[in-house]
């Protein structure tokens, strides 16, 4: 229960002809972990006389279609109109359920000829709708540039063509900062006297109106010559080639045929949401085949293989290795050859052996954080256990207010009953929310937290008073240091838990010297100092050397140092008190500032006071549900884990066909 599952090595040898079924099999009821065989057949001697397999002929087909697929159903999405943040929200909690369809078990040809036949199909429809918003596209980017040009040389009563450059003349356009405008009029007339420059007024609708619209007639010979003076003045050119009419027919026209645009554009929206309604689930179900039929294809190139025979080898859980050697058995007719073993200690110190970990229901919620911070190493005891006790326990710590686990309990849950159904992740995280919730609840109603001093100073009628709930010896607003106390001892507790893992792991590994200086003298300074309190001062300095000899033992003179180290880790989780008295703190705070508004400013005090009053309490769940999320992974991740864990393993991941959308006819 501690240990990641036992795992076996398989390794399997058949014929050619009995390959495909197998695969097919494993596939579907996913046991098994395939290794990739290339480097060892490549570097290693005992795979002398097998070559890497190749992938199914089919293979890149199959891909190809798969890509052509996601691009198709990219472009059905495109037509989606945008969701609402009340309906992301929604989607959370009530999402869109899924049935899936029964499909045939296709070969990898019929697959392909049916892929092609319905994408074919799709496509003979979209295409023609895709190249139309690609031209509008186009259209868009031309006209929008022809309208910001004409806008920004609006000020000059010209029509644009006679601004094109001819056998003789050439004509630059565009805008010039204005401190800039005296340099450039002198540095050209030195340049050349064939020149006229035309000074147009600002956009009005444009946000910079330093820039100054200009004209610049010249000689063909002069233009180089004059663009170049421009350029190291930050002159931006406007292209007016190819635009005739006047700068207002021009912002018309082009007004005009943008308005067309976005007209054609919407119906080419409504066009593809059309085929997106025809064809989305059936698009869908078809990529699923088509991933898992890529997955199943790829797979080949992991097997060794001679003329006749192919080789696959790959990782089992221990407890459905007998299943696994009956499909194997079943679908080779017995013309197998398997071979079953443990996992060697070269494979297990190298961290070469997949983990698949193994907790009760009620645990298994926290497998989520104990993997952010690393997946249990094969020989690791895995600590999800006792993080599905304390993590819950200790986020209600330091939240500790009755009426706000009572929120998050009940979003928790709602997660877990909504998008928890279609998600493994929000399953997991569902689940962790709502035991947090209830023990914010439990332990906010027996320290006195409930919307901060709510009940007692609005209800009750004294702010002093006490819930009817509430342990009087850790009420947290009277007694806090008993709070901190508390909090000490649990720390401790938690901590020894480490300690004991971490002698565990470090007898059977026989490492003694991380044993003497890793939990060993720690443990044994804690029986020292009770020592001390119970019998007198010779039981703790006998204890306490004993103690020290180890630590130098183990880590050095240096080692020494730790002892603040260890000191630090035990005043750590003095966090739980401080952030259960913020919660109540911040809470209270609230409620006084409701009640003062209320009682100084009449009539409007009381509208401002529940404004007031709305809105810190909202700030404190947001905030101390965040900060207490953050500091109860923090005492697992540093002070728990960094006393025994090594993690830093693979998960085990099956070939498995992952179906959301498709299910196998039987």
């Amino acid at each position: 229960m501690f240990r990641p599952a036992r795992m076996q090595k398989i390794s399997i040898v058949t014929l050619n002809q009995y390959t495909k079924p197998l695969v097919d099999a494993l596939y579907e009821r996913g046991l098994m972990e395939i290794e990739d065989l290339a480097e060892e057949i490549h570097n290693d001697d005992e795979y002398k006389g097998l070559t890497v397999s190749k992938q199914d002929p089919f293979a890149t087909k199959i891909s190809s279609l798969a890509m052509k697929c996601d691009s198709i159903i990219d472009t059905l999405k495109s037509s989606e109109p945008k969701t609402s943040m009340v309906e992301v929200i929604k989607g959370f909690f009530s999402p869109k359920e899924i049935f899936s369809e029964e499909v045939k078990n296709l070969s990898p040809e019929e697959l392909a000829i049916h892929a092609e036949k319905i994408i074919t199909k799709v496509d003979s429809v979209l295409s023609p709708i895709e190249s139309r918003m690609n031209e509008i596209g186009t259209e868009e980017t031309k006209y929008k540039d022809n309208l910001n040009i004409a806008n920004q040389l609006k000020s000059f009563d010209v029509d644009f063509a006679y601004l094109q450059n001819n056998a003789y003349t050439s004509f630059i356009t565009g805008l010039l900062p204005q401190e800039h405008l005296a340099d450039a009029k002198s540095q050209i007339e030195e340049a050349t006297q064939e020149v006229v420059i035309f000074e147009g007024s600002p956009d009005s609708e444009s946000k910079d109106k330093t820039v100054i619209p200009l004209i610049i007639v010249t000689l063909n010979e002069f233009e180089e010559d004059i663009s170049g003076i421009l350029r190291r003045l930050e002159f931006e050119k406007l292209d007016v080639s190819g635009l005739s009419g006047k700068a207002s027919e021009i912002v018309e026209a082009s007004a005009k045929k943008l308005e067309d645009l976005k007209n054609d554009k919407e119906q080419c929206i409504k066009d593809i949401r059309e085929v997106d309604l025809r064809s989305r689930d059936q698009m869908l179900i078809l990529k699923e085949q088509l991933d898992i039929e890529k997955q199943r294809t790829e797979i080949y190139s992991y097997f060794g293989e001679t003329e006749t025979t192919k080789m696959i080898k790959g990782w089992v859980v221990k407890k459905d290795v007998d299943e696994t050697l009956t499909i194997i058995d079943q679908v080779t007719e017995g013309n197998s050859i398997i071979e079953v073993e443990d996992p060697s200690e070269e494979e297990i110190e190298n961290n070469e052996v997949p983990v698949k970990q193994k907790n009760p229901g009620f645990a298994k919620p926290y497998e989520l954080l104990v993997n952010m911070y690393s997946t249990p190493n094969y020989k690791d005891i895995d600590p999800t256990i006792i993080m599905a006790f304390f993590f819950p326990f200790f986020f209600g710590f330091c939240l500790t207010d009755a009426f706000y686990g009572i929120i998050i309990a009940i979003v928790g849950f709602l997660i877990y009953r909504g998008i928890g159904k279609v998600n493994k992740t929000f399953t997991s995280f569902g689940a962790i929310l709502t035991q947090m919730g209830l023990w914010t609840v439990l332990l906010g109603l027996v320290t006195g937290g409930f919307i901060g001093d709510f009940v007692p100073r609005f209800l009750m009628g004294d702010a002093n008073a006490a819930l009817p709930t509430v342990i009087p010896s850790i009420n947290a607003f009277a007694h806090p240091e008993n709070i901190l106390i508390l909090a000490i001892i649990i720390g401790l507790v938690h901590l020894n838990i480490a300690f004991l893992f971490g002698i565990i792991d470090n007898v059977k590994s026989r490492k003694i010297k991380d044993l003497c200086s890793g939990q060993l003298c720690w443990v044994l300074i804690e029986i020292s100092i009770v020592l001390f309190v119970v019998a007198g001062m010779i039981p703790f300095a006998v204890t306490f050397i004993i103690a020290l000899i180890l630590l130098i033992y183990g880590a050095g003179a240096m080692g020494v140092m730790d002892i603040f180290g260890f000191i630090g880790d035990v005043l750590s989780y003095s966090r739980l008190l401080a952030l259960c008295l913020s919660t109540g703190g911040i809470a209270m705070t609230a409620n006084l500032l409701f009640q003062l508004l209320g009682q100084m400013v009449p009539y409007v005090g009381v509208i401002i006071g529940i404004l007031v009053f709305l809105a810190i309490h909202l700030f404190n769940i947001a905030f101390q549900s965040l900060g207490s999320f953050i500091h109860s992974l923090r005492l697992h991740f540093v002070e728990f884990f960094g006393n025994f864990y090594t993690g830093d393993s693979e998960p085990f991941e099956p070939f498995e066909a992952e179906r959301v959308y498709t299910k196998v006819e039987k």
